[in-house]
């Protein structure tokens, strides 16, 4: 029986370190790939960790297919089962895809995919209250970055999506109103100029897209007779961004927030 903790000197067949092996691409052309010292690992991690990092690298880029599981098997010196269970978690991550009768090929890889994938598992629409509390501090501290090192770009950026807010406003396209409202506190995240904030936001970026589409119906059809678009909080916080007043840019936080949560009270109340 094959022991999938056994060593690399055991299970690799004896093979000597660094470990070299040839892809063959899909054009045929030989691609000779160095891997470190194998150490006790579970060896399906072993080949997914090895096949990852040439992918992040480019020595194996997005179209080209990857060797068959049992000629990677052969050059692993492992069995075909954990061949099979690696390309099967790359392929759920989004490294590559496995087509039927072609093989796996490498795919451009994109983390917001695997993101889309789970954001649902993350946070229930009951979590407004925990989404809300999130955002009053984080991404007042992303606020807080964003006065220091916002660029004129960004700023051109946030007003043309308030331009585009104003539109789907007067037309009550209520599902591009909340996708231009996500990109806009998107746009305050990449303001920091902190590539961390960004993957931060993105990763329950969907979610929230989803709570602010859902409460913006609730709030249009609620109050679509007494609201105009002067009243959009929005507007004043980009001004508060751009004057550098950080206690503004707190109270237009908590008016956001607060209308927020009354409006999905209001709205698992009726539900």
């Amino acid at each position: 029986m094959n022991d999938p903790y056994l060593t690399g000197r055991d299970r690799f067949q004896g093979a000597v370190c660094p470990l070299v092996f040839v892809l063959l691409s899909h054009k045929g052309v030989g691609i000779q790939m160095k891997f470190g010292k194998v150490e006790k690992h579970y060896i399906p991690d072993q080949i997914f960790d090895a096949l990852k990092q040439e992918i992040l690298e480019h020595r194996l880029v997005a179209g080209e297919k990857l060797p068959s599981e049992s000629i990677l098997s052969k050059q692993f010196g492992v069995s075909k089962t954990s061949v099979k269970t690696a390309l099967q978690r790359l392929s759920t991550l989004g490294f590559i895809e496995t087509r039927v009768g072609q093989g796996s090929f490498v795919l451009e890889f994109n983390p917001q995919q695997y993101l889309d994938q789970v954001h649902d598992f993350l946070l229930s629409d009951g979590d407004i209250a925990n989404i809300n509390e999130y955002r009053m501090y984080v991404e007042m501290a992303a606020t807080r970055l964003a006065i220091k090192r916002a660029t004129k770009d960004n700023f051109k950026k946030m007003e043309a999506i308030l331009v585009e807010m104003q539109e789907a406003f007067e037309q009550e396209d209520v599902e591009l109103h909340g996708r231009l409202d996500y990109l806009f506190h998107l746009e305050i995240w990449k303001s920091t100029q902190n590539a961390v904030f960004e993957m931060a936001y993105s990763i329950i970026g969907r979610m929230l897209l989803n709570h602010i589409t859902a409460l913006s119906k609730e709030y249009y059809d609620k109050e679509k007779n007494t609201r105009t678009w002067e009243d959009d909080i929005h507007r004043d916080l980009l001004e508060a961004i751009k004057n550098k007043d950080l206690e503004q840019c707190r109270n237009c936080y908590k008016t956001m927030f607060s209308v927020q949560e009354r409006i999905s009270s209001d709205h698992f109340q009726d539900s």
